[in-house]
C-alpha cells in the first residue's frame, strides 16, 4: 500500500510540473519610431525575431486557415493614416497547401500620419498590437496577441 501511495504522489508531482511548464515563446518583437516630419508623417519599424525552426504566417498567408501576422497602431488622437508594408514572406508547402511564412528576422515598416494640432504633430505614445501564430514542423502554438507602447 505504501508503494502504491508513493507512486501516486510521484505521478501527481509530475503532472503538476507538466501543467506549470510555460509554452515556448519563439517570437520576440521590438519597435523603433522615427521622428515625425512637419506634416506628422513618420515610420514605425517593427522587427520580429523568430527562433530557428519556427515560423509565423505572413500577411497575406496565402491559404485558408493559417492566422496571418497583423499589426495595428493607435494613439489617443486618431491617426490620419496607417500603412503597414507587410513583406511577401517565403512560400512553404505542407499537407498539400501552399502558404507564406516569415522566418528568422522580418522587418515590417509602418507608415503613419499623425493629426496636426495647432501646427504641431501629435506626439502621444503609440499603442501597437501585433497578432501572430508561431509553428514549427511538429506543432502550432495558439495565436498570440501582444500589445505595447512606443514613444519618441
Amino acid at each position: 500500500m505504501r508503494c502504491a501511495t508513493s507512486v501516486f504522489v510521484v505521478l501527481l508531482v509530475c503532472v503538476a510540473f507538466a501543467q506549470t511548464e510555460k509554452p515556448p515563446q519563439p517570437v520576440q518583437v521590438s519597435a523603433q519610431l522615427g521622428k515625425p516630419d512637419a506634416e506628422g508623417r513618420q515610420v514605425l519599424t517593427v522587427t520580429i525575431t523568430i527562433e530557428k525552426g519556427w515560423h509565423i504566417y505572413a500577411n497575406p498567408a496565402g491559404a485558408t486557415g493559417p492566422i496571418p501576422t497583423t499589426i495595428r497602431v493607435e494613439t489617443a488622437t486618431p491617426l490620419r493614416e496607417v500603412q503597414v508594408a507587410y513583406p511577401p514572406g517565403k512560400a512553404k508547402t505542407q499537407a498539400g497547401e501552399t502558404f507564406r511564412v516569415y522566418e528568422n528576422t522580418v522587418v515590417i515598416p509602418v507608415r503613419i500620419q499623425r493629426t496636426v494640432v495647432n501646427g504641431q504633430p501629435d506626439t502621444s505614445p503609440l499603442t501597437v498590437t501585433i497578432r501572430y501564430q508561431a509553428c514549427n514542423e511538429q506543432v502550432c502554438l495558439p495565436p498570440r496577441t501582444i500589445k505595447f507602447s512606443v514613444s519618441q
